[in-house]
């Protein structure tokens, strides 16, 4: 072990460190001598603490110096080109990087068992629109029911890809697989909506712990307890996340919400005044497409509901 720096990427966080997979093997490292376990120099480990969870985050690129036999420490991270973040501790003044350097959000929802939430969907959008990042939503479960959600089509008529699929029967899976080979894509949805069950459709050999939805809450369980990175076969890499119940957003001014919005952004130019919130004001556009049925009425209610959790974050600060 000469003490020389080793490029790699973070592929898991716990409280001792994290395990990185590193971009060439080394002689005597499980996994085929691509990963090592390593702590976090304490001139990182305190570098803006005030404002972020953790000083690394899964998908970071590092160098990191060997420094046993299957030890190590991260002695830099490489400046990320992306994040996917939402609010940590402290009423939202601190963030929480769930995942980095991603190129697409992949934003899974069931059909049913837990029912399809366009709730959940429309902030996670936001924060896709906010962060420059593409967006992929897959309607999983369809061998429950012969209906896609009528939602699919409003989102589909704003530019994103929607596949409808099932971990049980394999539709859409080789069109799922297609999708993120040769990229890096991190994947997001409530638990229970069968986020691993996809992952282990695309990748047999994953073998990704899966869980069922709690009959008495209609909520799924935790399977994935903490962000993962996995390599996949043919190219690229997706990022597995533990399962929300629901999704902040992290450093969105709610001057910029209209146009994190789509439809919302369609109509928002011919209001009255520039400044429109949209939600009460004479000649507002916004609300005329409302009521001509231009724009849905879901999604201005997820419209409304961010609008107001940003004004409350506001209020906190």
């Amino acid at each position: 072990m000469s003490g020389e720096s080793l490029p790699a990427t973070v592929v898991r966080l716990d409280a001792r460190g994290c395990l990185v997979r590193l971009d060439e093997p080394q002689e005597g490292l499980p996994a085929d001598g691509y990963e090592l376990w390593c702590g976090v120099r304490g001139r990182i480990h305190l570098r803006d603490r005030r404002h972020q969870k953790a000083p690394v985050a899964v998908g970071d690129r590092v160098l990191v110096v060997r420094s046993q036999e299957d030890r190590g420490a991260v002695d830099s991270i490489e400046p990320r080109r992306s994040t996917l973040s939402r609010p940590g501790a402290r009423k939202g003044r601190v963030e929480h990087v769930m995942a980095a350097n991603v190129d697409r959000v992949v934003i899974v929802s069931a059909l049913l068992d837990p029912p399809f939430n366009p709730a959940l969907v429309d902030r996670l959008l936001a924060v896709v629109e906010f962060s420059n990042l593409d967006a992929l939503l897959v309607i999983n479960k369809m061998d429950l029911g012969d209906e896609t959600p009528p939602e699919a089509a409003v989102y589909e008529a704003l530019g994103y890809p929607v596949i409808c699929a099932s971990a049980v029967d394999g539709t859409g899976i080789p069109a799922l697989r297609e999708e993120l080979l040769g990229s890096t894509s991190v994947v997001c949805g409530h638990s229970g909506v069968g986020k691993s069950s996809l992952l282990n459709a695309v990748q047999a050999e994953l073998g990704l712990a899966v869980g069922d939805v709690n009959a008495v809450t209609g909520r799924g369980t935790h399977t994935t307890t903490a962000a993962v990175w996995i390599p996949l076969n043919g190219g690229g890499a997706v990022i597995d996340t533990a399962g929300v119940r629901e999704f902040g957003l992290f450093g969105i001014p709610k001057r910029d919400l209209p146009w994190l919005f789509r439809d919302v952004a369609l109509f928002a130019p011919n209001c009255r005044y520039p400044d429109c919130s949209h939600t009460h004001e004479p000649d507002c556009a916004v609300q005329e497409a409302l009521v001509d049925g231009s724009l849905p009425p879901f999604r201005f209610d997820s419209y409304l509901k961010i609008l107001e959790s940003l004004e409350e974050q506001e209020r906190e600060q």
